[in-house]
């Protein structure tokens, strides 16, 4: 068995804990830019000092930065609004120059986009992470650091010249969730990052096993594994028993589940052994998760209205992973998670032909968070457009019930 985890899952758990935390650069003087090559600037000079009397936004990114990918439609749109109120927009990376111009070929960016080969200017504005945004007013002062800027922001700095300041809250809020790498707990490095004990003691190689109610209940499931010194640690946070099970048995979404234990509880699992390999990981875990909730999870075989997905004519825009050119794999969508999401919505069967099998779909104009925004007509739409054919069939199918013991 192949362990396939959800990009939708993943995508906010794989970068956000990396998120810069530190905001010390706030209320100081940009440092000046230091980019070895830039590109959709013309003879537009990338230097802050010939840009100052201008608003400012620097985009910290990557190619592989799912996040910062799906952010550019929106920036787009930002950009065209209030570049003619004199706000400039510079994305900046440290992708490759090839690895770039082959990204830059496949997703539209209407703002300047500059190359940092050497990570000066990341170690400059101390970014360790990505997507990390900078506002700097006309006074070339640094006013605002996120991980994503709002069109709130933009005009409160194009109005006021500066950001007013959060107001402090006179509690200690409680971070139920820290972000975490497989094997990690969440709830312990979100005590860690409360308490600002960022270097405590993590020891690497004690065994943990865990299944416990959550403390989140309004959030997603999200999930994280990986391997490391013949331990292999698996994480995924605030599921419901079908995420769980959905997780475990890479079915395509929880439409694949009928649930009939009556709880609403959604749990934390923590996963980190001496193990040889994910499957023997995964049984492990699905045995514990029976036994310790006194379920059953049996498969039922029945006739089932299904919709298929099939190439019905060969198209420029489905491509297998071996033949993305390297650097432009955010610019595909799995379809995988195009049948997950439209399960979600219908609540109706999607099945892919075995000819699709793990294909990938060039994703512009259905990109990450527009995929999310769109009703089932607009995503059957795209996808057809991309020659793709969608037929509602009877078929034979294994689905899953979830019982008491």
């Amino acid at each position: 068995m192949t362990l396939r985890i959800n990009t939708l899952f993943l995508l906010s758990f794989l970068v956000f804990p990396f998120f810069c935390l530190s905001q010390a650069e706030t209320g100081m003087k940009a440092p000046e830019l230091t980019l070895e090559e830039n590109y959709n600037c013309g003879d537009k000079s990338l230097k802050l000092e010939s840009l100052k009397g201008k608003v400012i936004v620097l985009d910290f990114w990557a190619t592989w930065c799912s996040p910062c990918v799906a952010a550019f439609p929106e920036n787009n749109a930002l950009y065209a609004k209030y570049k003619d109120k004199d706000v400039v927009f510079i994305a900046i990376t440290d992708d490759p120059k090839e690895k770039l111009e082959n990204f830059l070929k496949k997703v539209k960016i209407d703002f300047c986009v500059g190359r940092d080969d050497d990570q000066q200017d990341f170690k400059n504005y101390n970014v360790t992470g990505r997507p990390a945004m900078f506002v700097i007013n006309r006074d070339g002062t640094i006013v605002s650091r996120s991980n994503h800027l709002t069109e709130e922001t933009l005009l409160e700095v194009i109005n006021t010249n500066g950001v007013a300041p959060e107001q402090k809250s006179t509690y200690h809020e409680v971070i139920s969730n820290g972000g975490f790498r497989g094997g990690e707990d969440p709830v312990f490095n979100g005590m860690k990052m409360m308490t600002g004990k960022d270097k405590s003691c993590s020891p690497e190689l004690i065994d943990q096993f865990i299944i416990r109610p959550s403390l989140e209940n309004n959030s997603s499931g999200a999930s994280a594994y990986r391997m490391k010194e013949n331990h292999v640690g698996i994480t995924y946070s605030c599921g419901s028993l079908e995420d769980l099970f959905v997780f475990l048995h890479e079915l395509p979404s929880t439409v694949w589940i009928e649930n009939k234990v009556p709880e609403s509880c959604r749990y934390d699992l923590v996963y980190w052994r001496k193990n040889d390999s994910f499957e023997k990981a995964i049984a492990e875990i699905e045995e514990g998760l029976l036994s310790g909730l006194s379920i059953t999870f049996d498969s039922i075989s029945s006739k089932k209205n299904v919709n298929t997905l099939s190439l019905s004519k060969a198209s420029e825009y489905i491509r297998s992973p071996e033949q993305l050119e390297e650097g432009t794999e955010k610019a595909y969508t799995s379809i995988n998670d195009f049948t997950s999401r439209l399960e979600e919505l219908t609540k109706q069967y999607y099945i892919i032909d075995p000819s699709m099998k793990d294909m990938l779909v060039y994703n512009q104009g259905m990109e990450w968070k527009r995929l999310h925004e769109a009703n089932p007509t607009e995503i059957h739409d795209f996808l057809k457009n991309k020659g793709i054919s969608i037929k509602t069939e009877s078929r034979m199918i294994t689905s899953y019930v979830i019982n008491r013991k």
